[in-house]
Protein backbone atom coordinates (compact mmCIF):
# COMPACT_ATOMS: atom_id res chain seq x y z
CA UNK A 1 0.00 0.00 0.00
CA UNK A 2 1.10 3.41 -0.77
CA UNK A 3 0.41 6.46 -0.31
CA UNK A 4 -1.13 8.78 -2.77
CA UNK A 5 -0.72 12.86 -2.47
CA UNK A 6 -3.54 15.14 -3.74
CA UNK A 7 -3.50 18.96 -3.89
CA UNK A 8 -5.50 21.64 -3.94
CA UNK A 9 -4.50 25.26 -4.42
CA UNK A 10 -6.92 26.60 -1.63
CA UNK A 11 -7.20 23.88 0.79
CA UNK A 12 -4.08 22.16 0.90
CA UNK A 13 -3.28 18.29 0.86
CA UNK A 14 -4.80 15.26 1.53
CA UNK A 15 -2.96 12.18 1.34
CA UNK A 16 -4.79 8.96 0.46
CA UNK A 17 -4.30 5.24 0.65
CA UNK A 18 -6.10 2.24 -0.76
CA UNK A 19 -7.03 -0.80 2.54
CA UNK A 20 -8.78 -3.58 1.60
CA UNK A 21 -10.22 -2.36 -1.37
CA UNK A 22 -11.55 0.51 0.49
CA UNK A 23 -9.88 4.81 0.24
CA UNK A 24 -9.04 6.21 3.39
CA UNK A 25 -7.74 9.62 4.21
CA UNK A 26 -4.86 10.55 6.43
CA UNK A 27 -6.81 12.22 9.59
CA UNK A 28 -4.42 14.89 10.10
CA UNK A 29 -4.80 16.22 6.58
CA UNK A 30 -8.61 16.42 6.93
CA UNK A 31 -8.26 17.88 10.33
CA UNK A 32 -5.48 20.58 8.95
CA UNK A 33 -8.14 21.53 6.27
CA UNK A 34 -10.88 21.83 8.76
CA UNK A 35 -8.35 23.83 11.37
CA UNK A 36 -9.46 21.18 14.03
CA UNK A 37 -6.22 21.80 15.57
CA UNK A 38 -6.80 18.53 18.12
CA UNK A 39 -6.61 15.59 15.82
CA UNK A 40 -6.65 12.97 18.16
CA UNK A 41 -9.94 14.74 20.49
CA UNK A 42 -11.09 14.12 16.64
CA UNK A 43 -10.75 11.16 16.03
CA UNK A 44 -12.07 10.00 19.76
CA UNK A 45 -15.76 12.19 19.04
CA UNK A 46 -15.60 9.87 15.92
CA UNK A 47 -15.55 6.95 17.47
CA UNK A 48 -17.63 7.26 20.26
CA UNK A 49 -20.40 7.84 17.60
CA UNK A 50 -19.17 5.52 14.60
CA UNK A 51 -16.84 2.42 15.45
CA UNK A 52 -14.94 1.30 12.42
CA UNK A 53 -14.57 4.33 10.42
CA UNK A 54 -10.89 5.21 11.64
CA UNK A 55 -7.98 2.88 11.62
CA UNK A 56 -3.92 3.33 11.48
CA UNK A 57 -1.44 2.84 8.38
CA UNK A 58 1.92 2.36 8.88
CA UNK A 59 4.24 3.71 5.70
CA UNK A 60 8.23 2.25 5.49
CA UNK A 61 10.34 4.96 5.27
CA UNK A 62 14.20 5.63 4.87
CA UNK A 63 14.00 6.90 8.32
CA UNK A 64 11.93 4.14 9.71
CA UNK A 65 8.15 3.24 9.89
CA UNK A 66 5.70 6.30 9.93
CA UNK A 67 2.58 5.93 11.70
CA UNK A 68 -0.36 7.81 10.67
CA UNK A 69 -4.13 7.40 11.95
CA UNK A 70 -6.61 7.20 8.74
CA UNK A 71 -10.57 7.82 8.42
CA UNK A 72 -12.73 6.01 5.63
CA UNK A 73 -15.30 7.89 3.61
CA UNK A 74 -17.56 7.29 5.84
CA UNK A 75 -15.24 8.95 9.07
CA UNK A 76 -15.06 11.57 6.28
CA UNK A 77 -17.95 12.79 5.99
CA UNK A 78 -19.40 12.57 9.51
CA UNK A 79 -16.33 15.00 10.53
CA UNK A 80 -17.54 17.16 7.41
CA UNK A 81 -21.17 17.63 9.12
CA UNK A 82 -19.86 18.37 12.67
CA UNK A 83 -17.43 20.99 10.82
CA UNK A 84 -18.66 24.67 10.57
CA UNK A 85 -15.94 25.80 8.80
CA UNK A 86 -17.03 27.36 5.11
CA UNK A 87 -14.29 24.94 4.04
CA UNK A 88 -15.84 21.80 4.74
CA UNK A 89 -18.32 22.14 1.62
CA UNK A 90 -15.50 23.17 -0.78
CA UNK A 91 -13.37 20.27 0.65
CA UNK A 92 -16.67 17.60 0.40
CA UNK A 93 -16.88 18.97 -3.15
CA UNK A 94 -13.02 18.65 -4.33
CA UNK A 95 -12.96 15.02 -2.29
CA UNK A 96 -15.91 13.86 -4.36
CA UNK A 97 -15.41 15.74 -7.75
CA UNK A 98 -11.81 15.10 -8.31
CA UNK A 99 -10.54 13.22 -5.64
CA UNK A 100 -12.27 9.98 -5.65
CA UNK A 101 -12.99 9.99 -9.33
CA UNK A 102 -9.39 9.97 -10.08
CA UNK A 103 -8.68 6.41 -7.53
CA UNK A 104 -11.50 4.77 -9.08
CA UNK A 105 -10.90 5.51 -12.66
CA UNK A 106 -10.21 1.97 -13.64
CA UNK A 107 -12.95 1.14 -11.15
CA UNK A 108 -9.88 -0.54 -8.58
CA UNK A 109 -7.39 0.89 -7.64
CA UNK A 110 -4.77 -0.88 -10.29
CA UNK A 111 -1.12 -0.33 -9.24
CA UNK A 112 1.70 -1.61 -11.16
CA UNK A 113 2.06 -4.84 -8.04
CA UNK A 114 -1.85 -5.41 -8.56
CA UNK A 115 -1.26 -5.67 -12.01
CA UNK A 116 1.64 -8.20 -11.78
CA UNK A 117 0.02 -10.09 -9.20
CA UNK A 118 -2.90 -10.14 -10.75
CA UNK A 119 -1.26 -12.01 -13.55
CA UNK A 120 0.42 -14.59 -11.86
CA UNK A 121 -2.29 -15.14 -9.05
CA UNK A 122 -5.52 -15.35 -10.61
CA UNK A 123 -6.54 -16.28 -6.41
CA UNK A 124 -4.92 -12.85 -5.53
CA UNK A 125 -7.22 -11.18 -8.42
CA UNK A 126 -10.57 -13.06 -6.46
CA UNK A 127 -9.45 -11.96 -3.41
CA UNK A 128 -9.09 -8.19 -4.62
CA UNK A 129 -12.75 -8.09 -6.35
CA UNK A 130 -14.41 -9.65 -2.99
CA UNK A 131 -12.64 -6.93 -1.36
CA UNK A 132 -13.96 -4.75 -4.17
CA UNK A 133 -17.42 -5.72 -3.57
CA UNK A 134 -17.34 -4.58 0.08
CA UNK A 135 -15.61 -1.13 -0.63
CA UNK A 136 -18.72 -0.75 -2.93
CA UNK A 137 -21.50 -1.29 -0.51
CA UNK A 138 -19.27 1.03 1.93
CA UNK A 139 -19.51 3.57 -0.71
CA UNK A 140 -22.92 3.37 -1.14
CA UNK A 141 -23.58 4.29 2.40
CA UNK A 142 -20.81 6.91 2.29
CA UNK A 143 -22.76 8.50 -0.55
CA UNK A 144 -26.08 7.93 1.22
CA UNK A 145 -23.64 10.19 4.12
CA UNK A 146 -22.54 13.14 1.62
CA UNK A 147 -26.63 13.13 0.40
CA UNK A 148 -27.49 14.19 4.19
CA UNK A 149 -24.49 16.59 4.23
CA UNK A 150 -26.16 18.42 1.76
CA UNK A 151 -28.72 18.99 3.12
CA UNK A 152 -27.70 19.55 6.72
CA UNK A 153 -29.49 23.01 7.57
CA UNK A 154 -32.71 21.87 6.20
CA UNK A 155 -35.64 20.91 8.14
CA UNK A 156 -38.38 19.06 6.77
CA UNK A 157 -42.43 18.46 7.70
CA UNK A 158 -43.29 15.03 8.94
CA UNK A 159 -45.46 14.45 5.80
CA UNK A 160 -41.91 14.97 3.79
CA UNK A 161 -39.66 12.33 5.84
CA UNK A 162 -42.90 10.34 6.05
CA UNK A 163 -43.16 10.33 1.56
CA UNK A 164 -39.22 9.59 1.63
CA UNK A 165 -38.95 6.65 3.67
CA UNK A 166 -42.29 4.72 2.14
CA UNK A 167 -44.74 5.01 5.23
CA UNK A 168 -48.40 5.81 3.46
CA UNK A 169 -49.02 9.27 5.39
CA UNK A 170 -47.23 11.09 8.25
CA UNK A 171 -50.00 10.28 10.60
CA UNK A 172 -48.72 6.30 9.70
CA UNK A 173 -44.86 7.15 10.09
CA UNK A 174 -46.02 9.49 13.88
CA UNK A 175 -47.61 6.27 15.00
CA UNK A 176 -44.97 4.70 14.32
CA UNK A 177 -42.76 6.37 15.91
CA UNK A 178 -44.80 6.87 19.28
CA UNK A 179 -44.41 2.44 19.24
CA UNK A 180 -40.97 2.78 18.96
CA UNK A 181 -40.91 4.79 21.96
CA UNK A 182 -39.44 8.03 20.32
CA UNK A 183 -42.14 10.83 20.99
CA UNK A 184 -45.72 11.33 22.71
CA UNK A 185 -48.59 13.45 21.73
CA UNK A 186 -49.28 16.71 23.59
CA UNK A 187 -51.88 19.49 23.30
CA UNK A 188 -52.09 17.52 19.31
CA UNK A 189 -48.66 18.18 18.96
CA UNK A 190 -46.18 15.30 18.63
CA UNK A 191 -43.25 16.20 20.66
CA UNK A 192 -39.94 13.59 20.92
CA UNK A 193 -39.44 12.42 24.26
CA UNK A 194 -36.33 14.80 26.02
CA UNK A 195 -33.64 12.38 25.35
CA UNK A 196 -33.99 12.60 21.59
CA UNK A 197 -35.52 16.43 21.45
CA UNK A 198 -32.31 17.50 23.28
CA UNK A 199 -29.94 16.06 20.27
CA UNK A 200 -31.80 18.81 17.89
CA UNK A 201 -33.93 15.85 16.20
CA UNK A 202 -36.98 18.50 16.09
CA UNK A 203 -37.74 22.10 16.33
CA UNK A 204 -40.88 23.61 17.62
CA UNK A 205 -42.40 26.64 17.29
CA UNK A 206 -45.74 28.03 19.07
CA UNK A 207 -47.72 30.84 17.08
CA UNK A 208 -50.30 32.56 19.44
CA UNK A 209 -53.59 32.97 17.59
CA UNK A 210 -55.72 36.32 18.00
CA UNK A 211 -58.22 34.26 19.86
CA UNK A 212 -55.50 33.50 22.33
CA UNK A 213 -54.74 30.15 21.44
CA UNK A 214 -51.83 28.62 21.46
CA UNK A 215 -50.46 26.01 18.92
CA UNK A 216 -47.41 24.52 17.88
CA UNK A 217 -45.28 24.08 14.30
CA UNK A 218 -43.04 20.78 14.52
CA UNK A 219 -39.61 21.08 11.82
CA UNK A 220 -37.79 17.99 12.20
CA UNK A 221 -34.46 18.81 11.38
CA UNK A 222 -31.70 16.91 8.68
CA UNK A 223 -30.28 14.83 12.10
CA UNK A 224 -33.70 14.18 13.18
CA UNK A 225 -34.16 12.43 9.26
CA UNK A 226 -31.01 10.77 9.66
CA UNK A 227 -32.04 9.25 13.08
CA UNK A 228 -35.34 8.40 11.69
CA UNK A 229 -33.94 6.95 8.49
CA UNK A 230 -31.57 4.89 10.35
CA UNK A 231 -34.23 3.80 12.91
CA UNK A 232 -36.33 2.80 10.28
CA UNK A 233 -33.87 1.04 8.36
CA UNK A 234 -32.53 -0.77 11.43
CA UNK A 235 -36.33 -2.05 12.34
CA UNK A 236 -37.18 -2.72 9.24
CA UNK A 237 -34.24 -4.17 7.50
CA UNK A 238 -35.02 -2.52 4.60
CA UNK A 239 -33.05 0.71 2.74
CA UNK A 240 -34.18 3.92 2.55
CA UNK A 241 -33.21 5.15 -1.12
CA UNK A 242 -32.37 8.76 -1.17
CA UNK A 243 -33.82 10.66 -3.90
CA UNK A 244 -31.06 11.45 -6.70
CA UNK A 245 -32.26 15.09 -6.67
CA UNK A 246 -31.05 15.50 -3.27
CA UNK A 247 -27.46 15.12 -4.59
Amino acid sequence: MELTVFKNEELGQVRTVVKDGAVWFVAKDVCNILELTNTSKALSDLNSKKKGVTSSYTLDTNGGNQAFSILNEQGLYLLLMQSRKPQAIKFQLWVTGDVLPNIRKHGIYATEDFVEQALSNPDHMIKVLQMFKVEKEKRTEAEKTVNILTHVNKTYTATEVAKEIGFKSAVTMNKWLHEQGIQYKQNGTWIMYSKYSALGYDSIKQEVLDNGRVIYHRRITQRGREFIINLYEKVSNKTVKIPIEEV
